[in-house]
């Protein structure tokens, strides 16, 4: 039996959903890989097929070359500037060739999703897996308990925050790239009840961050929620032509303000402390040179006081005092330590800085600086802003779902671990796969 393309789209997509739906979940690393293997293997015949489409250099481009150059960097940092050879040669073997095998997935599946429509609905029901799963569990340790969980005693995760909060903002930048895709263009299909679908999808996500009492969860969809607002706003008053038009706009403000209000109170309520004393904290934390609890494990050696006399929050003050000294570290070595896990704990020993603490620096920025340093940053940046800029071009509906992914990213990776195992996996095949929607036409190629 010859496989063709429409073959490879639907194998390439079916893999796809189902590594997204068991990317989080633990003790699936051997699926994952054969997942992995199988979207990477369609992805190279997929490409294949198309080839002659990337015979001659587009702009739109640039983005995809960008991801490209960042495995080249990889491989010139090795051999000519690691700082750890041996370290940065295990994670080559490992990590970086299964997010090699993930960014040749994400162009196969940008390609599928180009060339057939009909396949596009299944990745968006997929992108809402994690809240989904997490409000089914959430919701099934409150039968077993016969009430509702306070979020903060809800400990029976099938996985992480982190997952809660970037699976949710994935989930959240295709919900605002839709909805403003809907309001953006009139003639859209059944524009009401895919509306009024992704409002409902972008509340799944609030609540699923509610319930995980995850401040970056929560912090993302509601700069999300805002972005969303702040789009529609724009074009009720300035652009839309008729009564209807601006009538929908409207509902859609109301609806999201009301429901962004609604899960922001509750969350102040039932979240650990931190909130209130938010930027004083920031500004007592950065002090790393004077307050330097940070380079011992944490919660050993309490933490500083704010102008209030009070402690300032745990979980603020040591990811902003880590990153900090992170900052600080690129700053002296700019071309980076080389290894994805290890940079934040292997650069503050190479620089003779006493620290306790051997983890990540818990901003994915910051750890991914340190580990390729500022090519490493400037080459993941430009593929942001360039699929970013070539979405405002030309605004299809896929493009706005790729250029609203990296805009989340932005923000997301200044205060998450995304530099880390299968985030930064997972990170690098969203880039790449909304590089590769800005990079093809949705329609009327071969």
């Amino acid at each position: 039996m010859k496989f063709t393309q429409k073959n490879w789209a639907h194998l390439s997509t079916a893999s796809t959903l189902a590594l997204i739906f068991i990317w989080v979940l633990p003790n699936t690393i051997a699926l994952r890989h054969l997942l992995l293997g199988l979207g990477s293997i369609s992805g190279i015949f997929l490409i294949k097929d198309v080839s002659k489409y990337f015979y001659n250099f587009k702009f739109c481009f640039i983005p995809l070359y960008a991801i490209l150059g960042l495995f080249f960097w990889v491989a010139i940092h090795y051999y000519f500037f690691s700082l750890n050879p041996s370290l940065e040669l295990s994670e080559i073997k490992g990590l970086w060739i299964r997010t090699l095998a993930g960014s040749i997935m994400a162009v196969g599946l940008g390609i599928s999703l180009c060339r057939f429509p009909s396949l596009r609905k299944y990745f968006y029901i997929s992108v809402f897996f994690v809240p989904i799963i997490n409000i089914s569990a959430y919701l099934y340790d409150s039968y077993l308990l016969g009430n509702f969980v306070n979020p903060s005693a809800f400990v029976f995760f099938l996985f992480a925050k982190i997952e809660t909060a970037y699976f949710g903002g994935i989930a959240a930048a295709v919900s605002v790239a839709s909805i403003a895709f809907c309001i953006l263009n009139p003639k859209t299909p059944k524009k009401y009840i895919q509306i009024f679908l992704y409002t409902l999808g972008l509340l799944l996500v609030l609540i699923s961050d509610t319930i995980s009492n995850t401040k970056n969860g929560i912090l993302i969809a509601m700069l999300m929620s805002s972005l969303l607002v702040a789009i529609v706003f724009f074009h009720a008053l300035f652009f839309a032509k008729s009564h209807n038009a601006k009538i929908l706009g409207i509902a859609v403000i109301i609806f999201v303000i009301i429901g962004s209000g609604l899960i922001w109170n509750a969350h102040k309520k039932l979240a650990y402390g931190g909130w209130d004393t938010l930027f004083q904290d920031t500004q007592i934390a950065m002090d790393i040179d004077n307050n330097k609890q940070w380079s011992y494990i944490e919660g050993t050696h309490g933490v500083p006081l704010n102008p209030q006399g009070l402690p300032v929050a745990q979980n603020v003050y040591v990811r902003v005092a880590w990153a900090t000294v992170g900052m600080r570290l690129i700053a002296q070595y700019p071309l980076g330590y080389g290894s994805i896990n290890q940079s934040f704990n292997g650069l503050q020993t190479y620089a003779n800085v006493s620290h306790e603490h051997t983890g990540q620096a818990h901003s994915g920025w910051v750890d991914f600086g340190m580990a390729f340093g500022v090519p490493g940053l400037l080459l993941i940046f430009c593929s942001i802003l360039c699929t970013a800029g070539f979405a405002i071009v030309r605004p299809n509906h896929l493009s706005l779902i790729g250029m609203m992914i990296g805009l989340m990213l932005i923000p997301f990776c200044l205060t998450a671990e995304m530099s880390y195992k299968q985030y930064f996996e997972s990170m690098i095949f969203f880039l790449t796969l909304s590089a590769t929607f800005v990079a093809l036409p949705e329609e009327g190629w071969t």
